[in-house]
């Protein structure tokens, strides 16, 4: 899934500049959008804000996540994901990240995820689009 949407990212980039969130949602994201989150990312010093969060993290978290700042529970396969937001945007490139941990229902589970930059124009870095995929440790036996 990582490499799929980060090559969807690349095909929407169009001339070297990120490409916008409506660009990246109207492409043919299929079976990736329940995994996928979305950030706000604020034009100020403030923490960003999720937009999206997908079905796959509902177990995970209590309540609907949209438009309030980036925090969620440790342990869990968004913490994983949204932590390596402050790299995206020193970089201002995609990040991935994988590794594993315990996960706070229990287990030890592996993930790889991504986290993309993208523009509403200007170069600024408006919104975070991420993702992750994952499997517990005993599935890799």
């Amino acid at each position: 899934m990582v490499h799929s949407l980060l090559a969807h990212w690349r095909d929407a980039q169009g001339e070297g500049g990120f490409p916008s969130l409506d660009a990246m949602l109207k492409r043919d994201l299929g079976n990736m959008l329940p995994s996928i989150f979305v950030l706000k990312v604020p034009a100020d010093d403030e923490e960003p804000t999720f937009a999206r969060v997908g079905k796959s993290f509902a177990g995970e978290v209590s309540g609907d996540l949209t438009g309030r700042p980036v925090w969620v529970p440790e342990g869990t396969l968004l913490d994983q994901a949204v932590g390596i937001y402050d790299e995206v945007l020193a970089r201002k490139v995609p990040v991935t990240k994988d590794g594993e941990f315990e996960h706070v229902q229990g287990g030890t589970v592996l993930y790889r995820s991504i986290l993309l930059p993208l523009s509403e124009g200007q170069g600024r870095i408006d919104f975070l689009l991420g993702a992750i995929n994952s499997k517990t440790k005993d599935e890799e036996a």
